[in-house]
């Protein structure tokens, strides 16, 4: 994993639980058994820990269905994603019986998700930008965090700090921002590209902006029109 990248481990894992995701929803059905809360439980606790992801290690902790629930005896039964369930931290599965009875039950699982992600080398005061050794990969468990707090991919050399952040703390979207590509009194190029044309003029910035956030440019006339910043104090308009 390149050193100062949250390399593709948060696309990786997106795709390892979405695969989850897909095998829990169309999995094979399950051998007849009793229809017993821990029966139940301990069963969906060795289909999820068979399913892999790539790149990371999970953990599944697997609860047992509401003891108060009396379930008909079913021959066969199947575990199934409810709809709007995220397979990430604390959720619940679904189980169906298919035959013999006609209930469905639902069990609390809480799945934890570790793989390598940038954190913090040294304790980084607000407003400092990262260099490369600022950046150390560590193991962290990725569902203690919203999905997407991890921008895959994205290089974190040359981004800023937005608060102080702790020695060994994960490095996240929220908490640094890129460098401005263009600052409010910089003459910009403002380059307009439509339907087989292309037209570009000067003007000058009224809002900073990092790359591909909007800003407004003031242009000759008096005009104030709002585009995309680029890198080189260009401003795109589409």
């Amino acid at each position: 994993m390149a050193k100062g990248r949250d390399s593709s481990m948060s696309a990786g894992t997106g795709r390892g639980v979405r695969a989850v995701a897909a095998r829990l929803a169309l999995c094979a059905t399950l051998a007849a058994m009793p229809a017993t809360g821990s029966e139940i439980a301990e069963r969906t606790r060795l289909f999820v820990e068979g399913l892999a992801l790539p790149g990371a290690d999970v953990e599944i902790v697997v609860g047992e269905t509401d003891p108060r629930q009396s379930l008909a005896p079913c021959r066969r039964y199947e575990p199934f994603v409810p709809t709007g369930a995220r397979l990430w931290g604390r959720t619940a599965l679904g189980v169906r019986c298919t035959d013999g009875a006609t209930w469905t039950a639902f069990v609390p699982v809480q799945i934890k998700v570790f793989a390598d992600a940038p954190v913090a080398a040294r304790p980084i005061p607000r407003g400092e930008v990262l260099g490369a050794d600022d950046i150390r990969q560590e193991r962290v468990e990725l569902t203690a965090y919203p999905v997407g707090a991890f921008a895959g991919g994205v290089p974190l050399e040359g981004r800023i700090a937005t608060r102080a952040i702790g020695a060994g703390e994960p490095l996240r979207r929220d908490l640094l921002r890129g460098r401005p590509v263009v600052q409010p009194g910089d003459l910009v190029r403002v380059v307009a590209d439509g339907n087989g044309f292309a037209v570009a003029t000067d003007g000058k910035a009224l809002t900073p902006g990092t790359d591909g956030q909007t800003v407004q440019v003031a242009v000759t006339g008096g005009r104030v029109v709002t585009g995309t910043a680029r890198p080189g104090r260009v401003v795109e308009i589409k």
